[in-house]
């Protein structure tokens, strides 16, 4: 027994290697954790009795406490300013420099400084976005584009309905077909209906009662064989629709027509006379156009531009003449055979070089075909070069398809004119009511091949004092028409558009439209060209709004 203990003291007395010392440490710390964690509900409650005892000796600390005689009233407290003056002198030293006129702002009435925190929380805080109350034009903007159904909504009846008596039938194509002005002093019925009727008719060749022509599109014909199955069909149908062309052409030359459209199951083309939109000469636009035939249209010498097609940088950087299609092909003409005498001067043989100029030709080829059938292959046409155009379009056979249920039925061709060949057609016309936010409208729907000119009618056949709302279904493959504004604004920045207007009204006073709407044709603002889905007029302002929704 008393070796045991003897044994024990030395052990203890013993030196310890520093490891074992930090050893022993952690094992001690653990312990301690351990014992914290086996007795919590111990603690805890020596903790509340601390915090009660605690809390009388604040109590009975604080009762006798004196007022302190610096502390001021809540009424007179100083805001604090969120700047720095460290910061505040070097940013208005910054500001300074700059030239820039300082803005004060304020917190709760105090003024403060410019400084880079305040604008950056300026930016950080949410903008209070006023609403901006639209009191619209006293016009109607010109939509170029084609629509193929119109909604008229009231919330008062309209003085016009579908359902139309024999004299309001007759005066409205009398009217319509001798072009008769409605202020004009006619012995014909000028009655609400019989001017509707004759806002709603228009001309079209060719007309199959069977086949639905406009838009022409594959997907709304009848499965059917195409009527024009046999050769001689065909012939006869090219034969009428190249006299409708050609009497429709004149008619636009002469100025007796404003307008018209060919609408091929490709494209669409729109020539329009000399004096709309404050040309001084006739042009034509089409739209959308592949690669092909472009290249159809240079192999017949039709010098063309492309408007709305994106240029390079290096393209943007050279005349603006270049843009012509002509002009450029010249030029890279030019250019491959300069490159061609540098590579054989180079040592390189003819093999190689054909082979590049075929590399570099597919290129070029993929880089054109990439704007096909979209707005940027829009083809502007005008002058002496439409002529080019027309003859193309008579004698070239790819714009009446060979396959499908139109084979063989030429070109739809619209008009508001009258013109050799041209069937006179009407827009279908249903009358319904409808229920939009609990509020009950009359609703007029005009179905068909809507002109542009045909809101401008209707707008000024309503009366003033009702409201109206106006819904289009448009062709989107004609927008691109109302794109080519801006181009058009800078082609003419040196002509005296005022008085050329003048005499675009004269020259066009007997092309059968409104001497009004005419006037409001033949301007030169592009703020008076837009793509319209829905517009409203409003009954206080008298002026009209664009929007999409605007119920």
């Amino acid at each position: 027994m008393n070796d045991n203990n003897s044994h024990t003291d030395n052990v203890e007395t013993k030196w310890l290697h520093p490891n074992e010392v930090l050893r022993l440490q952690r094992l001690k710390l653990k312990k301690k954790q351990l014992q914290a964690r086996i007795k919590p509900k111990q603690n805890s409650s020596q903790d509340n009795t601390n915090k009660q005892v605690f809390g009388s000796f604040v109590a009975s600390a604080t009762a006798n406490k004196r007022t302190n005689p610096f502390v001021k009233n809540s009424e007179n407290k100083r805001f604090r300013v969120n700047s720095i003056e460290n910061e505040e002198s070097s940013d208005q030293t910054l500001f300074k420099l700059l030239n820039l006129s300082e803005t004060n702002s304020s917190v709760n009435g105090i003024s403060q400084p410019t400084t880079f925190t305040n604008v950056l929380k300026a930016s950080q805080e949410p903008e209070k976005k006023s609403e901006a109350v639209d009191i619209g034009k006293p016009w109607i903007p010109i939509d170029w584009a084609l629509k193929s159904k119109v909604r008229l909504m009231s919330s008062k009846a309209f003085a016009w309905n579908q359902k139309l008596k024999v004299s309001e039938e007759a005066s409205g194509i009398t009217a319509f077909v001798r072009c008769l002005d409605n202020n004009s002093e006619t012995t014909v019925d000028t009655s609400s209906n019989a001017k509707f009727h004759q806002c709603c008719l228009y001309w079209q060749y060719p007309f199959l009662p069977w086949l639905n022509l406009f838009p022409r599109s594959t997907n709304n014909t009848s499965k059917e064989t195409s009527i024009a199955s046999t050769s001689t069909i065909r012939e006869s149908l090219q034969k009428s629709w190249c006299d409708s062309l050609r009497s429709l052409f004149q008619l636009v030359r002469t100025r007796q027509c404003p307008y018209f459209y060919v609408c091929t199951n490709n494209f669409t083309v729109i020539f329009r006379a000399a004096g709309i939109c404050g040309y001084t000469e006739m042009n034509a636009i089409i739209t959308p156009t592949t690669r092909g035939f472009r290249q159809l249209l240079k192999q017949e010498d039709i010098d063309f531009i492309m408007p709305l097609k994106s240029r390079r940088t290096s393209d943007q950087m050279q005349d603006g003449n270049d843009t012509t299609e002509t002009v450029e092909s010249a030029a890279a003409e030019e250019d491959e055979g300069a490159d061609e005498k540098w590579l054989q001067s180079m040592g390189i043989n003819a093999e190689d070089i054909k082979q590049i100029n075929y590399t570099q030709a597919r290129i070029s080829q993929k880089t054109e075909c990439e704007i096909d059938s979209s707005e940027q292959s829009l083809v502007f046409i005008e002058g002496m070069e439409v002529n080019g155009l027309y003859n193309f379009l008579l004698n070239t056979k790819s714009v009446t398809n060979a396959t499908g249920p139109l084979a063989g039925i030429p070109p739809t061709l619209l008009s508001q004119v009258a013109f050799q060949g041209g069937t006179l057609c009407a827009l279908k016309v249903k009358e319904s009511k409808v229920r939009i936010d609990e509020v009950n409208y009359f609703s007029l729907e005009i179905t068909g091949p809507v002109l542009p000119h045909l809101i401008h009618n209707l707008c000024a056949l309503h009366p003033a004092d009702q409201n109206l709302i106006a819904t289009f279904a448009n062709l989107n493959s004609t927008l691109a028409f109302n794109k080519i504004k801006v181009v058009e604004n800078s082609q003419k920045e040196n002509q005296s558009t005022s008085g050329f207007n003048v005499f675009g009204e004269m020259n066009l006073s007997d092309c059968g439209l409104n001497p009004t709407i005419l006037k409001h044709f033949c301007s030169s603002n592009i703020e008076h060209i837009c793509n319209i889905e829905s517009i409203k007029y409003n009954v206080e302002t008298k002026t009209y709004i664009l929007g999409s929704n605007l119920f």
